[in-house]
């Protein structure tokens, strides 16, 4: 699929001058169509945006290549991550909750609590579920049964809930918790997740900014290894001061 002539749903919003609130209820009445990529994410077609505007549409930005696209996920990220989502697990008594993060190499999972180190071993292995890729583009949080889709093993007797994960038009990823059997989610339960999920974009966000960071500082310091990257070509062996001895 050629990236010039679809748009991100952030992009869509933005030439339609409308919400994304408003850009998916169209897409639900029919009024606009949408594909999806192998990753789940929503494409709009230039045709499509043209046809809702009656005008033709500016061509599709490109991609500014400083923004940061994705966080890579180490150690301190994992338990970061771990780290936020345990007190939200706490407050809900929930048997465990955890964050999926997506990049242009697809879907990581990214830290969890109350998850064995079996278990998070298999997930960082398999790709998510249907229904957490599709809570990406979701405009609120999602039910799913544990047990019948085998998430995050099939064995609970609890309720799932997944919440798209982002900040502004961004969209990091998906925050998933499972209750213990037999709670079932209240509407303010589901409210916080989403409220959860949003301060998860925020923090998120921050950790793409600081790994967009440090990969700067990789580079600088790299040229700052290499001899001669900045000064005048010379070795600096052979930049001593005149006179100095050798």
């Amino acid at each position: 699929m050629s990236s010039e002539g679809w748009f991100t749903t952030g992009e869509a919003c933005a030439v339609l001058g409308i919400s994304r609130t408003t850009l998916l209820a169209a897409e639900t009445a029919g009024v606009l169509a949408a594909v999806r990529t192998p990753g789940g994410h929503r494409r709009y077609p230039a045709a499509e945006l043209q046809r809702y505007l009656g005008v033709p549409v500016p061509p599709r930005p490109r991609p500014v290549e400083d923004r940061p696209r994705a966080v890579v996920i180490d150690a301190g990220v994992a338990r970061t991550v771990s780290d936020a989502v345990r007190p939200l697990a706490r407050a809900l008594d929930a048997e465990c909750a955890g964050l999926y993060l997506t990049g242009p190499d697809g879907w990581s999972f990214a830290g969890a609590a109350g998850i064995p180190r079996w278990l998070a071993a298999r997930l960082t292995d398999e790709p998510p579920p249907e229904q957490v890729v599709a809570s990406l583009e979701a405009t609120s949080a999602q039910l799913f049964e544990p047990a019948a889709v085998g998430f995050p093993d099939g064995r609970s007797a609890g309720h799932g809930i997944v919440a798209g994960v982002g900040a502004g038009d961004r969209r990091y990823g998906t925050l998933f918790l499972v209750t213990r059997p037999g709670n079932l989610p209240l509407p303010a339960e589901l409210r916080m997740v989403e409220a959860a999920a949003e301060l998860l974009g925020l923090l998120v966000a921050q950790l793409a900014e600081v790994s967009a960071l440090r990969g700067r500082l990789r580079r600088i310091a790299t040229l700052c290894d290499n001899g001669g990257a900045l000064g005048d070509g010379r070795a600096p062996e052979d930049r001593r001061h005149p006179g100095s001895p050798g």
